[in-house]
Order: structure tokens, then C-alpha cells, then sequence
């Protein structure tokens, strides 16, 4: 796990477009969340993402351009829910990290507490 980082640029050889919002899961059996690795059913509320990677040679550029399209994958509601605000609020993300991680990840950089309910927790001072 990399862990939230508020940089997204570097020397990627791989790398996805963020979906905007949820579809509805269509294909012809299910598949695994990238984050919880649960099965996602058909017909159920996920993000796609949209992945790519480098040419591995130069025929593939030639044929390919500079992107190559890999397969899609996919998200849970529930991750996809955390991935979403997360990514709303500035950080970027991994795929293959743990929704869940990165959640609680967030809550011990901002103090929050979520057992104490509507209460914002002040940063504590050295």
C-alpha cells in the first residue's frame, strides 16, 4: 500500500481516467472490486475505470499511439463511495489500495473521530 498522496504526476507506467460518477454493472458475470476484491454483481451500482499503459516496444507504438488500452476495472459502491470523496477533497489514488486503509489513512491526518457522531475533533497541538 503507497498510502494518500496529494501528488498525482510522476513516471507512471500505467495509469486510469477517475470516472465521474456510478453505472450500473453490465457485463456477463461478476467481477471483483480492484480496492476489497469482493464480487460485484451485475446490475449493481460501481465505478469503471478506464485503464492504459505504456507501449512495451515500438511496434506497439506504431499500432497504439502512446496509450495502450488495457482491460477496465472496476470498483464496489462501497469503495467506490470513499474513492470518490477522497479524490474530491485532493488526494490521488492507487487502484489497487485499500479503500477502507486510505479511509482510516484520512481520519488520523484530519483527527477525525467516527465514533463520536456530527462532533469535529480539533487537531491536537504539541
Amino acid at each position: 500500500m503507497v498510502g494518500l498522496s496529494c501528488s498525482c504526476y510522476g513516471d507512471h507506467e500505467s495509469w486510469y481516467h477517475p470516472p465521474e460518477d456510478f453505472i450500473m454493472f453490465q457485463a456477463s458475470r461478476r467481477k471483483r472490486c480492484v480496492s476489497c476484491r469482493n464480487l460485484i454483481d451485475v446490475g449493481t451500482p460501481c465505478l469503471q475505470f478506464e485503464c492504459f499503459r505504456d507501449p512495451y516496444n515500438d511496434i506497439e507504438e506504431r499500432i497504439w499511439g502512446t496509450e495502450v488500452q488495457t482491460a477496465d476495472k472496476y470498483m464496489c459502491e462501497k469503495c467506490g463511495e470513499i474513492f470518490l470523496n477522497l479524490e474530491a477533497v485532493g488526494y490521488c489514488i492507487n487502484l489497487g489500495d485499500d479503500m477502507n486503509d486510505l479511509l482510516k489513512e484520512y481520519w488520523e491526518l484530519t483527527d477525525f473521530n467516527p465514533k463520536v457522531k456530527n462532533e469535529f475533533q480539533p487537531r491536537r497541538t504539541a
